[in-house]
This record gives structure tokens, C-alpha cells and sequence, in this order.
């Protein structure tokens, strides 16, 4: 008897180098979202604990994405999507996240697909991701049209 298999989209980067990690995921035919949040967020924590591991968010995510977290008040050196080396707050400064959670998807070449600010419930989260993933991002259709169309 084998053991289920684990359903886990979300990832600790190990060198936080997150070019290299678009790559990877992209080799892997998966996108990669970037979770930037700070202690204390209190929406930051309700993701984490109701929208992240909800079964439908938790299977389609696992297909389709790799997520890691980002702290915007954190010393860590990353390396940006554009090969930028700098610290996590400057991350945070460069790409303006002033509030949090923000979700930031990367397509397969490193450039943001959708970027949204602010908690996402599971339906709004599972949307975010068939946004991306469907290529609608590529359109004239923000991703609040394409929400409301799916109503």
C-alpha cells in the first residue's frame, strides 16, 4: 500500500533566489506566486489557516503553482525576479507592497501576471489562479471583470 500523496504548493526557497525559482517551476510547467505578508497581518494569518489548505485551493495550486512567502519587514537577501539582488524590505519597497497580504503570480518568464492586495477568500483565490493559468492575464480583461463574470 503506498502512501497519499501530498497535496503542497507552498515552498521554503532555499537560497530565496526566486529567478532560479521561476525557472525551476517553469521547467516543471508550474507558476510561482509570491506571498508577501508581515507579522502581526492578521488577514495574512486567515489565508494561511482557511483559504492555503482548503481542499479545492490545495489541489488546484498543487497542479498548477509553487508559492513562497515573503516577509516585507524581513533582513533575508533574495534575489528579485529580474535577477536584482536585495534584502526582503527592499523587495518590498522596490515593487511598492505597502499593505499585506499581496499575491504576486509570475508566468513562466518572471513577469507578474496578476497582482492582487488584500485577503482573498477561497473562491476569490481558486479564481486568481484560473486566471493565470487560463491565460486570461495575456487579454484586455482585468482580473475584477473576469471575477464578476464568473458570478
Amino acid at each position: 500500500m503506498t502512501a497519499p500523496a501530498q497535496a503542497e504548493y507552498r515552498i521554503e526557497s532555499l537560497d530565496n533566489d526566486y529567478q532560479n525559482e521561476i525557472k525551476a517551476a517553469a521547467a516543471d510547467g508550474k507558476y510561482v506566486v509570491l506571498f508577501f505578508h508581515q507579522a502581526g497581518c492578521p488577514y495574512c494569518d486567515k489565508m494561511r489557516a482557511r483559504v492555503h489548505p482548503a481542499p479545492d485551493v490545495m489541489n488546484y495550486f498543487s497542479q498548477h503553482f509553487v508559492m513562497m512567502e515573503s516577509n516585507i519587514k524581513g533582513n533575508l537577501d533574495v534575489v528579485m525576479p529580474d535577477g536584482t539582488a536585495v534584502t526582503e524590505v527592499e523587495f518590498g519597497q522596490k515593487i511598492r507592497v505597502r499593505a499585506t497580504p499581496v499575491f504576486v503570480f509570475y508566468d513562466f518568464d518572471g513577469k507578474p501576471a496578476l497582482r492582487t492586495t488584500g485577503y482573498l477568500d477561497e473562491k476569490q483565490f481558486l479564481l486568481a489562479g484560473r486566471y493565470v493559468v487560463d491565460g486570461v492575464y495575456k487579454t484586455d480583461k482585468s482580473f475584477f471583470r473576469y471575477v464578476q463574470e464568473q458570478d
